[in-house]
């Protein structure tokens, strides 16, 4: 399994590979603040820029907020853009990082646009993610995984883990090629859910499918051709949902590795739910239904 989930950037949420040195680490700068300190301004030369593939990039400030008070030991650092002081969000970023002691650096605005336009003014890297633990899922007595084959969108999967990780998911499986990765856009979609459910890239979901169902997990998939709606279902207590791409829906041989596929009622023929929203609605059915009875949180409205 890989330890480490990030992928090569969608379009602009990743620098493109003319800015970043080929080679090379950081150089030792006497203007680099030290661990905890306050940012420091500076001109920063093009190898200062450059980051390790390995790394995560996460920004956002919910995103990286959770970074922080999450795995604050796997951090290497921090970009906030010049002026950084005039926002009270950034302002509160700083003192967490500087209180997780985490090194600060300040760049032009222009230098972390390369990680996407919304980055909301910080740039927060990682150096690990959580790791799924495909045999230690045996221990759950209910448990939900995801299986998503080929979902392109980072703004769908950044939903999905946030709608995993609300749902208590115990991980999601995701293709090495032609899908989306933990993108920085991922990750401010995501506002934090990537610190909590593990993503594991595989070339072959069969055997991750083999070896669920030897631990007792049926797997749903969702499709317009299923016999019963999600809602008919009686959900056993290990589920895999399987979902297919936005356009294309799941491949056929994902398809055979469903012990049944299911689909979700709509009062239109003429289009599809999002792929994010279909995931939403099957994981919140699983929480309803393993719930335990009298033990479902109230909302505010309830009380």
């Amino acid at each position: 399994m890989k330890k480490n989930n990030s992928r090569s950037p969608q379009k602009s949420s990743r620098p493109q590979s003319n800015s970043r040195p080929q080679g090379g680490g950081r150089p030792q700068s006497s203007g680099r603040p030290q661990q905890g300190g306050r940012p420091q301004q500076n001109n920063a030369s093009r190898s200062e820029n450059h980051i390790p593939r390995e790394w995560r990039i996460v920004v956002g400030n919910h995103a990286i907020k959770e970074a922080l008070a999450v795995r604050p030991k796997m951090i290497k650092g921090m970009w906030l853009k010049l002026g950084w002081e005039s926002s009270a969000d950034l302002r509160e970023i700083e003192e967490l990082a500087r209180a997780a002691k985490v090194k600060i650096d300040t760049r032009q605005e222009s230098v972390i646009d390369k990680f996407g336009s919304s980055h909301q003014g910080a740039a927060l890297f990682v150096d690990g993610a959580p790791i799924l633990d495909i045999k230690g899922l045996e221990k759950y007595e209910k448990s939900v995984v995801l299986m998503l084959d080929g979902i392109e969108d980072p703004h769908n999967l950044g939903a999905i883990l946030r709608t995993s990780w609300l749902t208590g998911a115990h991980g999601v499986l995701i293709p090495e090629d032609r899908a989306v990765g933990l993108t920085p856009t991922v990750h401010k979609v995501a506002c934090g859910g990537v610190e909590h459910v593990p993503v594991e890239e595989t070339t072959n979901f069969a055997k991750y499918a083999e070896e669920l169902k030897k631990q007792g997990y049926w797997i749903y998939g969702l499709s317009p051709r299923g016999k019963r709606s999600i809602f008919e279902l009686e959900l056993p207590d290990k589920v895999v949902w399987a979902i297919g791409a936005e356009d294309k829906g799941m491949r056929v041989t994902t398809e055979r590795l469903c012990d049944e596929l299911a689909f979700i009622p709509q009062s239109s023929a003429s289009a599809s739910y999002n792929a994010s929203v279909a995931t939403a609605m099957a994981l919140t059915e699983t929480l309803r239904q393993h719930a335990p009875r009298g033990n479902r949180k109230k909302s505010q409205s309830d009380e």
